[in-house]
């Protein structure tokens, strides 16, 4: 796997294949893989970013994957953009199995938003107007 600088997919969202940092991230919060046989989806937050990784064990393409989305309750556009992008890659025929457990753990994700910005004390953008 070839290693790229974050890609920004949009103002809120970006995507890193920098394994060192990936790794340093799941050891910080207990979510290191014991085995690497298999394909994994792991999930977890940072602060009030939303963080999504992926293990890809396949030899040809072995490595990980994380995407983020900054402050996550108040952007779920992002959220709902990244869920959309992990369809296109199954329907594309993309690693299905694990681009479907990874947009169901977004899916889940979504509606659970708005009691994250209750926890974080935010609002969004429509709801701040109306205060």
């Amino acid at each position: 796997m070839n290693y790229l600088p974050p890609v920004y997919l949009t103002p809120h969202l970006y995507m890193t294949n920098e394994e060192v940092a990936i790794v340093d991230a799941l050891i910080d919060h207990h979510e290191m893989p014991q085995k690497f046989d298999s394909n994994r989806v792991i999930s977890y937050f940072e602060g009030e970013n939303f963080c999504l990784v992926l293990y890809f064990a396949d030899l040809d393409d072995r490595g990980f994957q994380k995407y983020v989305v900054n402050d996550f309750s108040v952007n779920v556009e992002e959220m709902c953009y990244l869920s959309s992008s992990l369809s296109k890659m199954i329907e594309s025929g993309y690693n299905i199995h694990l681009m479907s457990q990874a947009r169901n753990r977004v899916d889940n994700m979504i509606p659970m938003c708005g009691t994250f910005r209750a926890l974080f004390g935010k609002k969004k953008s429509k709801e701040m107007e109306e205060w």
